[in-house]
């Protein structure tokens, strides 16, 4: 008899481990650039992407550049504090403006002392892996290509229109 119960009570309890890994749907593939072109994935495909490829992939870089002013990197470090309200709108309304002229740019490059430093680290470390991840080329001043990832991706642009 003691035998036949735990035999019954084994059953139940795997049948019931078992039954939410039948009825939950086979979980499918992330998909993003190159596959699918950012601008033609639907507001889930993106959410997933950046949930499970752009953060998981930014994340030690600006750690590693800050790890004081990153220590909690998140969908709001470059979305806002309200990117849910905003459906993750780009450029985030947190992430402080850049002059909208190179000679502004350069006004504020040596005036401000942080600004060489950052300027170097967005457009060593993290222009080019957001890039290559949204499946679009890097901005290059020197060359512009309409469409290339740069600056205005992330950041509000202000000041006189050139």
């Amino acid at each position: 008899m003691r035998n036949r119960l735990v035999l019954v009570l084994s059953v139940a309890a795997l049948s019931l481990a078992l039954i939410p890994l039948a009825s939950r749907p086979a979980l499918s593939k992330v998909i993003g650039p190159p596959d699918v072109a950012w601008k033609d994935m639907t507001f889930k495909q993106k959410r997933a992407y950046m949930k499970t490829t752009v953060t998981p992939t930014m994340k030690p870089i600006f750690q590693a550049f800050d790890g004081k002013k990153f220590a909690t990197f998140n969908c709001e470090t470059c979305h806002g504090k309200n990117a849910v309200d905003d459906k993750f709108k780009m450029p985030g309304p947190d992430v402080h403006a850049l002059p909208n002229t190179h000679e502004a740019f350069e006004a504020m490059m040596k005036k401000e002392p942080t600004w060489p430093k950052f300027t170097k680290f967005m457009a060593e470390e993290v222009e080019p892996p957001m890039g290559k991840m949204l499946g679009l080329p890097i901005f290059d001043p020197k060359k512009p290509v309409e469409g290339a990832f740069g600056c205005a991706n992330c950041h509000r642009l202000e000041g006189p229109k050139p």
